[in-house]
């Protein structure tokens, strides 16, 4: 398959995560599928430029075409540094280090993890975000190239596919890709997804867990029956106080 540029850099701009207010439902299933080029292509190779300013503990938000994810249409992504996505984007409190088990009601919510450790681009590596076509269907294409653990070295490069819906094949078309990549920062990593409401999720590998990626793995990632319906943390608790006309708030970690 013959692949090419077909837009190399989105506007940048942050959005807000989406709260759920929607029963326990759904699944999300990372597991071993086949990806649209066959094997981790750096977008290095077509001329895409790296996101300048990458840095450890960051995320850059960009607006890109629409696509499917959990049952719900996107135009926004949130890449972080430390190894994944924020569908939809999100603030620098997205922006988590420690990785865990998926879903989890501390991790970012909506969340695509091909590579969640603690890594630093100003050690070493490249971030990329660009849109691929093979002439007929096109990708969202996020690029992590030999992007170094932030402990003892060791580079990893791995990238995620997400299809678009504007093509002819609109249907979610979720994959993870992977080059040459080490065991994560410390031997800690997570590989997985989880949806806006934190309550549905798949964890692949964790921490030794699993099975680890490796130089030519290529992962799917499908959903079902989403989004889901849950009562909002939030709400549930003042209400139980009798204080729910109070409203609450959230503090937004510093860079």
């Amino acid at each position: 398959m013959q692949l090419q540029a077909l837009v190399r850099v989105f506007s940048a701009g942050i959005v807000g995560l989406l709260l759920s207010s929607t029963t326990y439902a759904g699944a999300i299933v990372v597991a071993p599928g086949t990806s649209p080029p066959g094997g981790y292509v750096p977008l290095s190779a077509f001329g895409i430029a790296p996101m300048a300013g990458m840095s450890d503990e960051a995320i850059f938000n960009f607006n890109v075409p629409s696509f499917t994810y959990a049952g719900q249409s996107w135009t926004q992504v949130g890449v972080v540094s430390n190894g994944y996505v924020v569908v939809g984007g999100g603030p620098s409190s997205a922006v988590q280090s420690n990785n865990t088990i998926l879903p989890s009601a501390v991790a970012p919510a909506n969340i695509l993890a091909p590579f969640w450790t603690d890594l630093d681009p100003g050690q070493g590596g490249e971030l990329r975000i660009g849109v691929l076509t093979d002439g007929v269907d096109s990708w969202v294409v996020i690029d992590w190239a030999a992007v170094s653990n932030k402990s003892l070295g060791g580079a990893n490069s791995f990238a995620v596919w997400i299809g678009v819906n504007t093509d002819p094949s609109p249907d979610e078309d979720i994959t993870f890709v992977y080059g040459s990549v080490t065991g994560g920062n410390l031997g800690l990593l997570t590989v997985g997804a989880q949806d806006d409401s934190r309550t549905v999720g798949d964890t692949y590998f964790i921490n030794g867990f699993g099975t680890a990626p490796a130089n030519g793995t290529q992962l799917r990632v499908t959903t079902r029956d989403l989004p889901v319906s849950v009562p909002e943390p939030a709400t549930l608790a003042l209400a139980a106080l009798g204080l729910a006309g109070l409203g609450w708030s959230r503090r937004k970690r510093s860079n």
